[in-house]
């Protein structure tokens, strides 16, 4: 799994692009990549598309895992709102269940689109749908 991270001053939110095949030791080195970048501070709005990434096999066990990960560096996270935009109605089920393992749990707010606009009006702060 790879990553790209730029810092987007006019959106006012990173964009983390993601490419290979995921898996949860990578998911930790992104996370903490992320969070260790001068340019992060906790509650940074967050893009990830993870349209070019694939899912293959991961499973239950794996969204467990990277949620996990992110429960391990909450307090560097933040408060952050963190939108997963997600290329096909399955991988969109895979990260709602891991919104749904960490809602509650961590400070960010996370949202999961398969619609790019919709995601970057979250992101805003304006209703997802037009």
């Amino acid at each position: 799994m790879e990553w790209t991270v730029v810092f987007d001053d006019q959106r006012g939110a990173a964009i983390v692009t993601t490419r290979g095949v995921f898996n949860d030791e990578d998911h930790a080195r992104m996370v903490d990549d992320i969070v260790s970048r001068p340019q992060w501070r906790p509650g940074h709005p967050v893009l990830f598309d993870n349209r070019a990434l694939d899912f293959g096999a991961a499973g239950y066990q794996h969204m467990r895992a990277a949620g996990e990960n992110h429960v391990a560096q909450d307090a560097r996270i933040g408060a952050a709102r963190s939108a997963l935009l997600m290329k096909s109605l399955a991988d969109f089920g895979r990260a709602r269940q891991f919104e749904l393992l960490v809602d509650g749990v961590v400070s960010a707010d996370l949202a999961v689109f398969v619609d790019e606009d919709a995601a970057w009006r979250w992101l805003a702060g304006r209703p997802a749908a037009p």
